[in-house]
């Protein structure tokens, strides 16, 4: 296998890497996952086959669709869209509360053997972050919630961040962030917090329609880690 830079100034002409990141480690993604890339078929997504479109991983742990766009004469075609999704046991991917969408959407350009592409577009970058199922350490606490709107509807795709207090008055940075599932149920680690105190967490609803719809929730330590914290969601 070659490393991305190596595919990149061949022959190959490689038309797509993707790269998983786990936000939490700030490393590569481990355990199960699948990468599913659809193509644009005149404003549809079509899923393009494994046996259509192979793919291989490079040395350096980039996901790679070699050949993608190579075709017999691309004098006058353009670049065509590609959409790139993720599946994984352990991780739920930003885009969905993000960018509230699908996957992510890149520009691919057609080659042929005697022209390479007009661009080759740098490795699609998709952050992952933490599900209920995230196989934390045994030493880092863990709040498991479920979210659930007024009517008891599950909410899912919505951030839970924890919220530590800064020396400056009425401030705080984000420690840990990690969405909810489909199922409304996260597992959030709450990383260098104080024993026997109260903390607040942040819930954030996905946009649109409203990118700044939060509520901050208590949780006292350690009382709610032994337990399924539900929260009512407005």
């Amino acid at each position: 296998m070659r490393r991305f830079r190596e595919l990149e100034y061949t022959g190959l002409h490689a038309g797509l890497g993707v790269e998983l990141t786990d936000e939490y480690t700030s490393g590569p993604a481990f355990g199960p996952r699948r990468v599913f890339l659809d193509a644009d078929d005149a404003g549809t997504w079509r899923e393009v086959p494994l046996e259509i479109q192979p793919r291989t991983t490079t040395a350096g742990g980039v996901l790679w669709f070699p050949h993608l766009e190579h075709v017999r004469d691309a004098r006058g075609l353009p670049a065509r869209r590609y959409r790139v999704r993720v599946a994984a046991d352990y991780y739920m991917p930003t885009y969905l509360y993000e960018e509230k969408v699908e996957g992510k959407v890149v520009e691919v350009y057609p080659y042929d053997d005697a022209t390479p592409p007009a661009k080759t577009p740098p490795p699609v970058e998709i952050k992952l972050l933490p599900n209920a199922s995230y196989p934390f350490a045994p030493s880092v606490p863990v709040l498991r919630g479920k979210l659930e709107d007024q009517a008891g509807a599950s909410i899912h795709n919505a951030q839970i961040s924890w919220l530590e207090p800064l020396a400056a008055p009425g401030q705080s940075q984000v420690v840990c962030r990690v969405l909810s599932d489909e199922d409304g149920e996260f597992s959030l680690p709450i990383r260098r917090t104080p024993r026997n105190t109260t903390i607040e967490i942040e819930v954030r609803r996905p946009p649109p329609p409203n990118p700044d719809r939060s509520q901050k929730v208590k949780v006292l330590l350690p009382d709610d880690l032994s337990k399924l914290k539900v929260m009512k969601i407005d």
